[in-house]
C-alpha cells in the first residue's frame, strides 16, 4: 500500500513541477513590451504540456516496468550465465585433462604394442630361420643318401659290367689259347679235386 502512495506522491510532484514551470514561463513571457504574445505563450504552454505529459508517461511506464527489477533480473541472469560458463569451463578443463590422460595412456600402450610386435616378429623370424635350416639339413641328408645309393648302384653295375667284360675277354683268350691237351688236363684236375672233397 505504501508503494502506491509513494507512486502517487511522485506523480503529483511531477505534475506540480510541470504546472509551476509552465506558470513561470507564462509569467516570464507576459512581461513583454505590450505586444500580444499570447499566441506564442499558448504554443509554448502546449509544448511544455506535451513534454510534461511525455515525462509523466515515461515515468509511469518505467515505474510499471520496474526498471530496477529489470536490471536486477538482468544482473541475476548474467551472473547465472557467468556461473554456467565457469562450470562449463571447469567441465571443459576436466574433459581436456581426461582426454590428455587417455592420450598419454594410448602413447604408452602404443609403445608397448610396438615392442610386443617387434618381439613377436623377431621370434617368428628366428622360428622361420630355424625351420629353414632344419629343412635344408634334411634336404642335404636326403641328397647325400641318394648320392650314396646312386654310387653304390653305379658301383654294382660297373662291377657287373667289368666282371661280364672280363669273363667275356677271358673266354675269348682261353678259347684262342687253349688246346685239346690243355682241356683234357683241366678236366682231369677238376675231377681229382672233386674226388678229394668227397
Amino acid at each position: 500500500m505504501s508503494r502506491r502512495k509513494d507512486h502517487r506522491r511522485k506523480s503529483c510532484l511531477w505534475i506540480s513541477f510541470g504546472l509551476l514551470f509552465s506558470g513561470s514561463l507564462a509569467f516570464a513571457a507576459g512581461g513583454g513590451e505590450g505586444a500580444d504574445r499570447s499566441a506564442d505563450l499558448l504554443d509554448l504552454l502546449y509544448r511544455f504540456m506535451n513534454f510534461a505529459l511525455l515525462v509523466i508517461v515515461l515515468f509511469w511506464v518505467f515505474k510499471k516496468v520496474r526498471i530496477g527489477d529489470f536490471f536486477k533480473s538482468r544482473r541475476a541472469e548474467i551472473q547465472k550465465k557467468l556461473e554456467e560458463l565457469r562450470n562449463g569451463k571447469a567441465e571443459a578443463e576436466r574433459k581436456f585433462l581426461e582426454i590428455e590422460r587417455k592420450f598419454m595412456e594410448f602413447e604408452k600402450n602404443r609403445q608397448t604394442l610396438i615392442e610386443q610386435f617387434r618381439a613377436d616378429g623377431l621370434a617368428e623370424k628366428e622360428a622361420i630361420i630355424a625351420e629353414a635350416k632344419e629343412r635344408a639339413k634334411q634336404i642335404i641328408e636326403q641328397a647325400e643318401l641318394a648320392i650314396q645309393q646312386e654310387l653304390k648302384s653305379a658301383k654294382g653295375r660297373l662291377q657287373r659290367e667289368v666282371v661280364a667284360l672280363a669273363a667275356k675277354r677271358a673266354e675269348e683268350i682261353i678259347s684262342r689259347e687253349i688246346t685239346d691237351k690243355d682241356q683234357d688236363r683241366l678236366v682231369d684236375e677238376f675231377i681229382e679235386s672233386v674226388r678229394k672233397v668227397h
